[in-house]
């Protein structure tokens, strides 16, 4: 925009040392320069974009310490202006090229606004090659417009949400409730008394290939005796040894095998045809009511 309004559009021709900065300016874009190239041909492209990073910096804190909108008002000087305003095209050009292997349409946008072709030329860049007679654009756009964040977090959420099946909204008086028995009422449940026992000991069944027999700590003052048809999940019995099952307490005992007594219910979970004990939390004291 100061190029268009303050030299008619054509970048002002380079000269050095004008300006009490620009010296370090070159100095440290040189330096820079160098450093890109030592890191790529290290592979190391973090620290080769880290040596971009430098020359933008240095490059932004050249426009604070020269102020060309001071420079451009009637009592300023036009020839420092002339000398920044060069320096910072050269700056820019300098950063196209240097971008060129990571941000290709970036760069090429930069190179055009300038009024410079396409070309590159990584191994020759200088500050102080910008071409002369060089005329830049008379309506430059922005290359990083600034993003609305509200906008930009919508439509990331719109990605994120892309393809997936839209929640559809929990109405509990509406849900379908699915049973594999008749509903019960709440003081019909209310008979049932489940407690927590530990598993003492547990073997099989002689004679049975489905039942083992469960010796349970159920907070009775004595350990009772449960019979449970899951020895064919659970082929490694021991393994329930200590822990703390969910019963069926107050189940009207009954014989089995003739000569065993068993004294509730052991509960637990089928799916897919896999079954699982249900256990609890080891602190739950034996003899623990759960409702």
């Amino acid at each position: 925009a100061m190029i268009n309004k303050y030299f008619g559009g054509q970048v002002p021709a380079y000269v050095e040392n004008v300006t009490d900065f620009d010296a370090d300016l070159a100095k440290v874009v040189a330096e820079n320069i160098e450093e890109f190239h030592k890191q790529m041909n290290a592979v190391d492209f973090p620290r080769a974009l880290d040596a971009v990073w430098n020359i933008i910096s240095r490059t932004n804190k050249y426009i604070d310490e020269t102020a060309p909108w001071v420079l451009a008002k009637e009592d300023g000087d036009k020839e420092q202006l002339a000398a920044v305003i060069s320096h910072l095209a050269a700056s820019l050009r300098v950063v196209a090229h240097l971008i060129q292997p990571f941000m290709m349409t970036t760069s090429n946008a930069i190179m055009e606004q300038l009024g410079l072709s396409g070309k590159f030329d990584l191994e020759n860049l200088e500050l102080s090659g910008f071409p002369e007679n060089v005329t830049v654009v008379s309506k430059g756009t922005p290359i990083f417009p600034r993003l609305d964040m509200d906008e930009e977090i919508a439509y990331i959420q719109s990605q994120m949400n892309a393809g997936k099946p839209q929640e559809k909204e929990w109405i509990p008086e509406e849900v379908e409730l699915k049973s594999e028995k008749d509903q019960i009422k709440f003081d019909d449940f209310d008979k049932v008394e489940i407690r927590v026992a530990e598993v003492k000991e547990v073997e099989k069944v002689e004679g049975s290939d489905k039942l083992l027999r469960f010796r349970l700590d159920a907070g009775d003052g004595e350990d009772r005796q449960i019979l449970s048809g899951i020895a064919k999940f659970y082929p490694n019995e021991q393994e329930l040894v200590g822990k703390k099952l969910q019963i069926v307490a107050n189940l009207k005992p009954r014989k089995m095998m003739k000569k065993y007594v068993s004294q509730g219910m052991i509960l637990s979970a089928e799916y897919d045809g896999k079954l699982t004990v249900l256990t609890v939390d080891p602190s739950v004291p034996n003899g623990s009511v759960i409702g």
